[in-house]
């Protein structure tokens, strides 16, 4: 009885400890880092596709003063008409674009919808049992469920972040319909004329390039959108085996909306009277049997005509959908690397070149560091730096030393599907140093002139190997006189 009484203290201590977990598992609340980050990436996002929506629709803007300058010089009358407040077309405002629905882009469904079961549920869904303190202290995602003021607050202000950057998607939505209808008007007023002079052809092909890389970038913002932060997965992730939180996505979602998802007992109600699959399975053999095998033979003739018209529209759409060709510009090839930000257009890449023993230096690894900039899907142009690492005689004599360093300008540009020309010019210090104020003297530095074939394999989805093999024009300049031919191996980063 004694020992009972003297562990008394302790079951009580245990049974507070259990108390505040069990209070704390029930805790959905997000943290403020979260909410920041969400905030951050949604204004980041923001202002890209404003700051592009600006440019591009300028720009759209100057493309359309051409096309009607020069269809001024054939008729003047009908083009001062037509082009009459052309201008007012291409504004980013909400005013001149007003009316449109919503654009359902998925990952922003989702955080907006989980905003709206925070605010909701106030930080706190009792019974759920999935999120609690104890992952929070790990992964920083959800709070203790302390809500307030505080908290209501910050699920405000991010939610007023996301709904003015699904806002702007919508806006850029309906600018791209609106571009769409004008370039489908300036197709059929040209249409009038059977025979335009080549600046009025250019000017209206430069008009529907432009549209096409606005659409592009519209586009490459959407994905950015759905891509993201490991923070936002790993909180969605937690939410999603929550009962309350997978039912309430079923219901306020956008795409809930779109679809009129049913969910729940309202999803048997609204599935009442509806044929099953096998019930349809069953009217399509009854009405096969009763026309015999000449039935049957109707059918397969039908599916396999289905078939023929679904591969033609998919050759269709890989022809100008996937690869971004323009219907009426079947020629037209679009540089992919265009609507990239700058950063995204850089590659870094590192390269290796053994040269041999003479009388004035032993045998030398050049190891190259390089980043290069995706002038289009063809070519890259960039700068990078080389060192000279001394190896010794042979492996009797290995020894480390500094032979030399210099600075390369380079450039590729592709031939036939791997093989690229490659070139590029480069000044070499070929002396062995061992203090940096020895590279100040001029009369070491030596020039070369290179040219010649690589080949680009790739090794994965953001490791590219090459081989190149480049002739050095300028070797008899070099003294010594340097290697007429250079071997590389290397790797590029994207």
């Amino acid at each position: 009885m004694r020992k009972i009484m003297a562990l008394w203290p302790m079951a009580l201590l245990c049974l507070g400890w259990l108390g505040v977990y069990a209070q704390s598992v029930d805790t959905v609340a997000p943290s403020p880092d979260l909410l920041s980050k969400i905030r951050q990436r949604a204004d980041k996002l923001d202002r890209k596709l404003t700051r592009q929506s600006q440019k591009y629709l300028q720009q759209m803007a100057d493309r359309e003063e051409r096309l009607k300058k020069e269809l001024h010089k054939v008729d003047s009358v009908k083009a001062k008409a037509f082009f009459a407040n052309a201008a007012d077309r291409y504004r980013w405002d909400t005013a001149a674009h007003a009316g449109g629905g919503e654009t359902y882009v998925s990952h922003l469904d989702t955080l907006q919808t989980t905003l709206k079961y925070w605010a909701e549920k106030g930080g706190v869904d009792a019974g759920s049992g999935g999120i609690g303190s104890a992952e929070s202290s790990s992964g920083g995602i959800v709070g203790g469920g302390s809500g307030g003021a505080g908290l209501s607050s910050a699920l405000g202000q991010t939610a007023g972040r996301l709904n003015t950057l699904q806002s702007d998607v919508n806006q850029s939505s309906l600018i791209n319909q609106a571009i769409s209808e004008r370039r489908q008007q300036l197709s059929q007023y040209l249409s009038q004329y059977s025979q335009l002079p080549p600046g009025v052809t250019n000017a209206f092909n430069d008009y529907k390039t432009t549209a096409f890389y606005y659409r592009r970038q519209v586009e490459e913002v959407k994905s950015e959108i759905n891509d993201p932060q490991k923070l936002e997965q790993k909180a969605i992730a937690q939410l999603s085996k929550l009962p309350a939180y997978q039912q309430f996505i079923a219901r306020h979602s956008m795409l809930a909306a779109l679809f009129h998802l049913p969910s729940g007992d309202d999803g048997a109600a609204a599935l009442q009277g509806l044929q099953t699959k096998d019930q349809v399975q069953q009217i399509v053999q009854q009405q096969v049997a009763g026309g015999g095998s000449a039935g049957a033979a109707a059918v397969n003739q039908q599916m396999q005509q289905g078939q023929d018209q679904v591969s033609q529209m998919q050759n269709s759409l890989s022809k100008y959908g996937s690869s971004g060709q323009d219907m009426d510009m079947p020629d037209f090839k679009p540089n992919n690397q265009k609507t990239k930000t700058f950063l995204k257009r850089l590659s870094y890449g590192t390269n290796f070149q053994l040269s041999k023993s003479t009388n004035y230096f032993p045998a030398t690894a050049a190891i190259g560091l390089s980043v290069g900039y995706k002038i289009n899907d063809n070519g890259t142009a960039g700068v990078g730096v080389n060192y000279n690492l001394g190896l010794g005689k042979d492996w009797g004599h290995m020894a480390f030393s500094n032979q030399g360093i210099g600075l390369r300008s380079f450039m590729d540009w592709k031939l036939k599907k791997t093989w690229y020309a490659a070139g590029g010019y480069e000044l070499n210090h070929l002396s062995a140093f061992s203090r940096i104020e020895s590279l100040n003297d001029k009369g070491f530095w030596q020039s070369s002139a290179l040219i010649g074939l690589e080949k680009k394999y790739r090794v994965s989805s953001k490791v590219q190997g090459n081989i190149q093999l480049l002739f050095d024009a300028l070797y008899k300049q070099e003294q010594p006189a340097g290697q007429w031919l250079k071997f590389r191996v290397g790797y590029n980063f994207n």
